[in-house]
């Protein structure tokens, strides 16, 4: 990346105070940035600014004093994200073009400008649209779609049949489409159920590294446009997970859960089968959920219970040993043993 102060300015709509020419080569942190940097302060951290070597911040006011060319910006953050789009653009190498490794299927459709990385195999009639990138080693099942703009990296699995959104992007190493784990009891036998349903996710959905989004029994597990799930998650067959959720690092889901739309579960929430989550709803880290809530619900510890009820059982917990103390010194002060007390 190489760009003036005052070309940047125009990128991201700001004002610019100081040098337009100080040239820019890099982003960085605040505390970290030097000559050839850009970075950004929001507003608690501006007399930080003052001192930076940074050849731009961008800033929501002006710092007086500052070395460094200021970009005002209402929400520096959210102006820095175009910025670290920009360098993310040239440090990312996706793969242009068929690589002669690829392996394709027989009545594959390929859109205008699709890329296949070394020894990507794509199954029998699939459908990949417009722009869409399969990494090294990503493998597509027969029949499966691949919606415009999706980015599937390095080792990513795509079993048969299963639907990628527009613009979805899936990590490294994820499988989207294995068989739900599902055995019925049969004289002590544990006899497997067909799985035969699909997987359908839908746009701009982000799935981290190491993820099972597993197939239907029969029907669709389904994740709704826009939903993101950070690394290490499952989510089991017949699930549903409502349009702008966001499950954080190893997110679990039994099968036939249904999640609303805008739900947040922090890292290591789990939930048991077949309940559901009303939209909204906030689950604290590590919560285990044994039953439906209704919308706007907010949800800690095990078994999940109303965030405040969890709260104060935990400030009395932490009270018990003084209180245990105070009950001994009662006994002693009235001559009981401790059977006495017990009894």
């Amino acid at each position: 990346m190489r760009i003036t102060a005052a070309e940047l300015c125009k990128q991201v709509g700001g004002e610019l105070a100081g040098s337009g020419d100080a040239v820019i080569e890099r982003v960085a942190s605040l505390t970290a940035a030097g000559p050839g940097d850009v970075t950004f302060a929001r507003r608690e951290h501006l007399k930080s600014v003052a001192t930076s070597r940074a050849a731009a911040v961008l800033v929501p006011e002006r710092v007086p004093g500052a070395r460094a060319a200021q970009i005002v910006v209402p929400n520096p953050y959210f102006a820095f994200l175009k910025v670290l789009a920009m360098a993310e653009r040239e440090q990312r190498c996706h793969p242009v073009g068929i690589h002669p490794t690829a392996v394709i299927g027989e009545g594959v459709s390929l859109g205008e400008g699709v890329a296949l990385g070394p020894h990507a195999v794509v199954g029998d009639h699939c459908v990949i649209g417009a722009g869409a990138i399969l990494h090294p080693n990503v493998t597509l099942g027969a029949h499966c779609v691949i919606g415009e703009g999706a980015l599937l990296y390095p080792n990513v699995a795509v079993r048969e049949h299963c639907v990628i959104g527009k613009r979805t992007i899936i990590h490294c190493g994820t499988t989207i489409g294995g068989d739900g784990f599902g055995y019925l009891q049969v004289e002590g036998r544990h006899v497997k159920v067909p799985q035969v349903g699909i997987v359908e996710i839908g746009d701009d959905v982000e799935i981290g590294c190491n993820c099972t989004i597993d197939r239907a029994t029969m029907d669709k597990t389904v994740i709704e446009n826009g939903v993101k799930i950070d690394n290490h998650s499952h989510i089991a067959h017949n699930c549903r997970i409502g349009e702008h959720s966001m499950l954080i690092a190893y997110a679990r889901m039994g099968g036939s859960t249904v999640v609303g739309k805008g739900v947040l579960m922090a890292e290591d929430v789990g939930l048991t089968n077949g309940i559901t989550i009303g939209d909204r709803s906030i689950l604290g880290a590590g919560t285990k959920v044994l039953r439906s809530w209704p919308a706007n619900s907010v949800l800690l510890g095990f078994p999940a219970q109303r965030m405040g009820d969890e709260k104060r059982q935990i400030i009395l917990i932490r009270r018990l040993p003084k209180l245990y103390q105070a009950v001994k010194n009662i006994q002693k002060r009235l001559g009981m043993t401790a059977s006495e007390g017990e009894g």
